[in-house]
């Protein structure tokens, strides 16, 4: 259960690779059960994928309510609908939907207005129109996003008419008309308490007033505090985010959902009885119902990648993997390609090092080509100048030469040492 809560990004290789995130079936456990991986990718202006692959872009949302043409809104994002299934994606992040409050706000761009009811009318024409072409919105951010700066702590202070009138109208509209099946909370707290584990946004209101039986998730790397007394706010107290009914942390490290790498304290809540197995059934059965109405039930379930790759002559000049191990030391920025001998084939896992030093809002990515096929999509936010180890994927690889290439896709990111051991 506490696996199913965690959401994998970026660059997962269980669904499209460069995309945003992976969820559901993220274990060979809950895949042996039929659950499949399902898909999410950014965001309002289109399909954003990391490896360089070309999608369509979007117009920005506040251009489009200039508009003032609902229908013609709902017909570009049924096209929208049509290229997140041919692109494997069960959902896209988007649309934005916050009211215009300032001039200033960094993410205006994406959202519609200063208007609730023009919001949330072009929000419903957006997700009904995604919803004929096969798949479905993640409606953002929910709720009363005002600012980027310090996004993950200044506090939303507004009085329950504001909220209700102005800020909770357009989700309101779109979840009772537009059929939406998924909804992102926002980073800032509501009067002191962070929307990611705010019972009355998620639940009283939300699943209580309106009848919602969608999924909620987090926005990436989000913090939660308690929904009663407020407190600390951290990335771990995904207990009271559940309790709240926000199901879905966005995200933890790739291949490591499992592993809880985070830290949070779903297991030991349970263990000290704070924290219900029936709540978080419940939030695994939101999360299960929004799969069921998406594309990635029918497509078939993916099993934990092992790419077959063919050497090519070898090159005694070249390094040879030793004692079934090999570190390559890249430490690029730039592009770069390195050649290796495979004497002993077999199965190779392979992982790769990063250092990324931004702000935290900066992310940067990276293609792994070998041979000149496409293996991996290496992503990382900021790591604050600390060096970092993922797991890419399995390489079925015979013997001979292969050539080892970096593909910088967006820039800032070093690729330190690539490792590659036989299983």
């Amino acid at each position: 259960l506490a696996t199913f809560l965690r959401g994998e990004g970026m660059g997962n290789h269980l669904v499209t690779p460069g995309t945003a995130a992976a969820f559901g079936g993220l274990s060979a456990e809950l895949r042996a059960y039929g659950i499949p991986a399902a898909c999410a990718a950014d965001g309002p202006s289109g399909i954003r994928m990391d490896t360089g692959q070309k999608a369509t872009l979007m117009t920005i949302g506040t251009l489009l309510a200039c508009t003032w043409n609902t229908k013609l809104m709902e017909e570009l994002y049924y096209l929208e609908g049509l290229e997140l299934v041919k692109n494997e994606v069960d959902t896209l992040l988007g649309p934005g939907m916050n009211i215009h409050r300032h001039p200033l706000n960094g993410r205006n761009f994406e959202y519609f207005s200063e208007d609730p009811l023009l919001t949330g009318e072009f929000t419903k024409a957006a997700t009904l129109g995604m919803h004929k072409g096969g798949a479905s919105g993640t409606i953002k951010h929910f709720a009363a996003n005002d600012q980027e700066k310090e996004r993950l702590h200044v506090d939303s202070v507004v009085s329950e008419r504001a909220l209700r009138e102005i800020h909770l109208k357009p989700f309101e509209i779109a979840v009772k008309e537009g059929n939406a099946l998924s909804i992102m909370t926002s980073y800032n707290p509501i009067n002191g308490v962070q929307t990611a584990s705010n019972y009355d946004l998620n639940t009283t209101i939300l699943r209580g007033e309106w009848g919602y039986t969608g999924m909620v998730m987090t926005d990436w790397w989000a913090i939660m505090n308690n929904p009663v007394t407020m407190g600390d706010s951290k990335r771990q107290h995904a207990s009271y985010m559940v309790k709240s009914q926000n199901d879905l942390y966005m995200v933890v490290n790739n291949h490591e959902a499992k592993s809880n790498v985070l830290g949070d304290d779903l297991e030991d809540s349970v263990k000290n009885g704070t924290l219900t197995i029936g709540e978080m059934q419940r939030s695994v059965i939101n999360i299960l119902n929004f799969i069921l109405q998406s594309p990635v039930i029918e497509r078939e379930i993916k099993a934990d990648n092992v790419i077959k790759i063919s050497g090519k002559a070898t090159d005694p000049s070249i390094e040879l993997i030793v004692n079934d191990k090999l570190e390559i030391k890249m430490d690029s920025t730039v592009n770069k390609t390195t050649s290796f001998n495979v004497s002993n084939k077999g199965i190779y896992s392979m992982y790769v090092e990063m250092n990324y030093t931004n702000t935290k809002l900066g992310q940067s990515a990276c293609n792994i080509l070998l041979n000149s096929e496409f293996i991996y999509n290496a992503q990382s936010s900021d790591t604050s100048g600390k060096w970092i180890r993922h797991f890419a994927l399995n390489l079925e690889l015979e013997t001979g030469l292969y050539d080892l290439e970096l593909d910088f896709r967006r820039p800032g990111m070093t690729v330190g040492t690539i490792l590659i051991i036989k299983n």
